[in-house]
């Protein structure tokens, strides 16, 4: 039986969220965390639009960082809004890049290059994204996604 406990214990500490497909690299700093979930959720401020939501943890179907700010999950994420419908390259998406650390939020935000490939039965694409930070230093990301639609 403390087998069970341990297993249940190891098993409740690990990362969460919906799987993201892909191999989407980030650069925050001198750090690189592994993108590993993501979700594209209905944007609650602006309709017809999505919110694609990708990070190193802590992103699912009822994640909406757009509405979070101080006091939601922790972790490095990346996330913006486009067409729900409509797969499109849009040249000068603004994308978001927040590090959050319990009692500590910082979120920088750019233009960047968005193509969406699909929009249904999962959201697939690539972005690419550049800024610099006076206190983190350099912020990049791109790669390729594939996440799960979850509206």
């Amino acid at each position: 039986m403390k087998h069970a406990w341990g297993l249940l214990l190891v098993i409740g500490c690990g990362s969460s969220g919906e799987p993201m497909k892909g191999d989407v690299m980030f650069t925050y700093g001198t750090d690189h965390p592994k993108m590993a979930f993501g979700a594209a959720v209905q944007n609650k401020d602006t309709p017809g639009e999505m919110l694609v939501q990708i990070g190193d943890d802590n992103v699912d179907c009822s994640t909406d960082l757009n509405s979070f700010g101080f006091g939601g999950p922790s972790g490095n994420f990346v996330y913006f809004s486009v067409d729900a419908t409509t797969p499109a390259t849009v040249a000068d998406a603004t994308i978001s890049v927040e590090h959050s650390t319990g009692n500590h939020v910082s979120i920088n935000e750019s233009n960047g290059t968005v193509v969406i490939e699909a929009t249904t039965p999962r959201v697939t694409g690539n972005l690419t994204f550049m800024t610099t930070d006076q206190d983190v230093g350099d912020i990049a990301v791109s790669g390729n996604f594939d996440v799960k639609r979850c509206f």
